[in-house]
């Protein structure tokens, strides 16, 4: 599903330059739950970024499908996300002025895509907030906020779900109940690549990839 040869990313110019990706080879699979490890630096997040269309690599080929996404421009980047990616950050990245019903539907109401209500009460269901629909995000602790973000990349419907760190904020019980939720969205083919400091988070995983110096090692 996911091709990536002879991947480059430098970030600035001359005595200044850093090169955070230095020649990464990657294959994923459809329906494949990967970590990627690595330390501070070591270049995780860029690859992350890179996979979803968020970055442009410096050189280096990127294949999605058999489609050539290292070619596209930055617009056609845009709609290669919209379709394909969805995103879970660490610090949740939800909408403070609507409720949790309203977040998870946002992607929806971007696509206009009709029978909403039971696309986005299913996803509810499926990560238990569903009691939670109308409550704000401030209303909720660190693992509901994040259950609210796995439904709304559920709700996209997108092949692609990429977590930079979803458990990081969390204490070790929220983080398995996270993982849970994880596990039950392979079970609908979706494809999961997960960057984490966590080995034992990592170890749930299908495949761990260790990057370091923006080498996979």
């Amino acid at each position: 599903m996911i091709e990536l040869k002879d991947v480059k990313k430098d970030y600035g110019k001359g005595e200044y330059i850093t090169h955070a990706l230095q020649g990464v080879n990657l294959n994923i699979e459809k329906g494949e739950f990967v970590a990627i490890v690595g330390t501070s630096g070591s270049g995780k997040s860029t690859l992350l970024h890179i996979i979803g269309g968020m970055d442009q690599m410096s050189s280096g080929i990127y294949r999605f499908e058999n489609e050539v996404i290292s070619d596209y421009s930055l617009a056609k980047l845009q709609e290669f996300r919209k379709k394909y990616i969805s995103f879970i950050f660490q610090n949740f990245a939800l909408m403070n002025k609507y409720t949790v019903y309203e977040n998870v539907e946002m992607p929806l109401l971007a696509r206009k895509v009709k029978g909403r209500k039971k696309i986005v009460m299913d996803c509810l269901e499926k990560t238990g907030i569903s009691d939670l629909k109308n409550k704000l995000p401030s209303q909720l602790s660190g693992g509901q906020q994040q259950r609210c973000a796995i439904a709304r990349a559920l709700a996209s419907d997108s092949p692609v779900i990429l977590a930079d760190e979803p458990t990081g904020a969390l204490d070790n019980k929220t983080s398995d109940e996270i993982m849970s939720c994880f596990e039950e969205v392979l079970s609908n083919g979706r494809t999961i690549i997960l960057i984490t400091h966590d080995i034992e988070i990592a170890n749930r995983c299908q495949r761990i990839v260790r990057i370091e110096d923006g080498k996979i090692v």
